[in-house]
Parts: structure tokens; C-alpha cells; sequence
């Protein structure tokens, strides 16, 4: 069960973070090209589709959606669900290891307690997310086992391997 919520916060963590990079470089690049239409000289005529106005009014438009957008980075906050996310991967990882070795009889209501206080403490996992999350660990499993039981074979050729296993035994 730890394991499987190690990898669902670390796919969540890396689709924030993934997230707020594109946001972050979209906003800074849009941010810049409203910066340097800014300065550029004339009052040309532009025609964007069926539309035509002036370049000063693309602008101003370029920039009320640049600054519409930037409220819905911060009011979003992919960057603190990363951290969050990032922070239960570390949380969980910790008391894997912990689990790893058979506990004295009178540690294991000490590790009970750390195993409870530690699921209390990490973000709960979506409803409408979990049943992909359980999936894409099962497939890492399967992934992992098959790069055991074959040294030498690709990542990708795991992929593959396993797609064909899945096509061959859908019910398997």
C-alpha cells in the first residue's frame, strides 16, 4: 500500500510541477512579447483572422490575457501541489524503509502509531484519480519485474513487452 501511494504522489508531483514550468515559461514569454510590441514605433494596422484593429489595441488585449491568466497561476498554485505531493513522497519513502526490516515485538505499536500518523499527514488521493494512479503502479511493477527477470533489456522494450503480455491475456 506504500508503495503504491509513492508512486501516485510522485506522478501527481511531476504533472504539478510539469504544469507550473509551462505556465511559468507561457507567462513570461507572453510577457516579453507584450514587452517588445510595447516599444515597437508606428500605429500599424494588424489583422489577426476575420479581426482587424489597431496594434495598440492587440496589445492591450495580449496583455489583459496575460494578466488574467497570471491571477489564474497564483489562484491555481500547481507549485505548492508539487511541494505538497513532493513532501508525502518523502514522508512515505522514509516509513517504506522503515517497514522494510520485521520490527522487535515492542516497536511495532511504536511503528504502527508512525505508520498511522504518517497517512494522516499526506494529501489524500482523488477519487476520480486513483483508479489511473493504481494502474500506472501496477505497470510499473509489471515494468520493474520484467527489467529483473531480463537484465539488459531497454525500458522501453519492458513497455512493449508488456503491452503485447496485456493484448495476448487481457484478463490475465
Amino acid at each position: 500500500m506504500v508503495d503504491q501511494m509513492i508512486t501516485a504522489h510522485s506522478i501527481l508531483r511531476d504533472r504539478y510541477a510539469r504544469r507550473s514550468l509551462v505556465m511559468t515559461c507561457g507567462l513570461l514569454v507572453a510577457s516579453t512579447v507584450a514587452t517588445a510590441f510595447a516599444f515597437a514605433a508606428g500605429e500599424a494596422v494588424v489583422r489577426v483572422g476575420p479581426v482587424v484593429a489597431q496594434r495598440s489595441t492587440w496589445l492591450g488585449w495580449f496583455a489583459v490575457l496575460t494578466f488574467a491568466v497570471t491571477l489564474v497561476d497564483l489562484t491555481v498554485d500547481w507549485k505548492a501541489g508539487k511541494r505538497r505531493h513532493e513532501d508525502a513522497v518523502r514522508r512515505l519513502s522514509e516509513l517504506k524503509a522503515e517497514l522494510r526490516t520485521p520490527p522487535a515485538p515492542e516497536e511495532q505499536a511504536k511503528l504502527s502509531l508512525r505508520y498511522q500518523v504518517v497517512m494522516d499527514s499526506v494529501p489524500a488521493i482523488p477519487d476520480r484519480l486513483f483508479a489511473s494512479l493504481k494502474a500506472a503502479h501496477l505497470r510499473k511493477v509489471e515494468i520493474s519485474t520484467l527489467l529483473s527477470e531480463r537484465p539488459g533489456i531497454s525500458v522501453r522494450a519492458a513497455r512493449k513487452a508488456l503491452r503485447l503480455k496485456v493484448r495476448e491475456h487481457p484478463t490475465s
